[in-house]
């Protein structure tokens, strides 16, 4: 009998089975999370490669694989007058709820991270509604509402709906920066003889005007990608392209769908990279201009 074996100060010996089974775990399991995150990534982005490739499509009818390559849809994109009117009111429909949206949520959003006041909480829950309430909801209400105080449809209602829409996300970029905004900055303005509006305009708003882009680019987005509610809200000659390419896509499926999905995609990648860009500001030390 070996009383080495059974000592409380002597381990047993490693299965070299158990061994090997670790080491093959550990060495699959990175390759296995790989494969399976390429597989994602792939389901996500192969549809939008295969509207990039169908707007070069020369007939028609898509077919796969194309026959050849062709701007012929870039050209009947650029003439078609319906289309270019609807991306110019989605343009500037988008332009105004962003700078709209930023004027009146840098206010909102100072007064809910600095001030205590009788019904914080309920404004902080109507700021945030719309982005919890179903769009369709959304639209019929602002509708019934608008049209009972007799304002006509069309801009109007879009700009007020996509505002509203575009609101919560100026308010939660701001928030967010100023719950760790240096007040000592300001503090220093004011103790050298600047006035608070003075202070707010040359020092507060300079140093959140990355979160400021950030929400007007997010606001930008949301309206111009906006379709369940603006149908509600726009006219024949307001309409905005998501209501103009499902108008179309009811009619015939050509390859002019595909370039309206191309300028989409590259105003979004756009919209990607401006706020990456930001945010390397802000982590290179420079977001409060120190």
């Amino acid at each position: 009998m070996d009383l080495l074996s059974d000592s409380p100060g002597h381990d047993a010996p490693d299965n070299p089975t158990d061994s090997k089974r670790g080491r093959l775990t550990f060495t699959v399991g990175p390759w296995l999370l790989r494969a399976f995150s390429i597989l994602t990534y792939g389901f996500l982005y192969l549809p939008i490669a295969v509207i990039v490739i169908m707007s070069f499509h020369p007939k028609a009818f898509l077919t796969f694989p194309l026959p050849g390559l062709s701007l012929r849809w870039y050209s009947e994109f650029l003439g078609d007058r319906l289309m270019i009117r609807a991306l110019l009111n989605s343009l500037a429909l988008s332009s105004i709820t962003a700078v709209l949206s930023s004027l009146l949520g840098i206010p909102v959003a100072l007064a809910l991270v600095r001030y205590d006041f009788p019904g914080k909480r309920l404004l902080n829950s109507f700021v945030l509604a719309p982005m919890i309430i179903p769009n369709v909801i959304t639209g019929i209400g602002l509708l019934i509402l608008l049209n009972s105080i007799k304002i006509p449809r069309g801009f109007p209602y879009l700009i007020i709906g996509h505002a509203l829409f575009g609101l919560p996300y100026i308010v939660l970029t701001v928030s967010s920066q100023l719950y760790g905004f240096p007040r000592q900055l300001e503090e220093a303005s004011l103790s050298l003889g600047a006035k608070e509006f003075q202070t707010f305009f040359e020092v507060t708003l300079p140093l959140l005007s990355p979160s400021i882009i950030a929400g007007m680019l997010f606001a930008f987005t949301i309206s111009f990608q906006e379709y369940v509610a603006s149908q509600f809200w726009a006219t024949p000659s307001t309409y905005t392209l998501p209501i103009r390419v499902y108008s179309r896509i009811r009619d015939a499926l050509t390859p002019e769908i595909n370039v309206v999905g191309v300028i989409t995609l590259a105003m979004s990648f756009g919209v990607v990279l401006l706020l990456k860009v930001l945010s390397r500001r802000r982590e290179g030390g420079g977001f409060y201009g120190l």
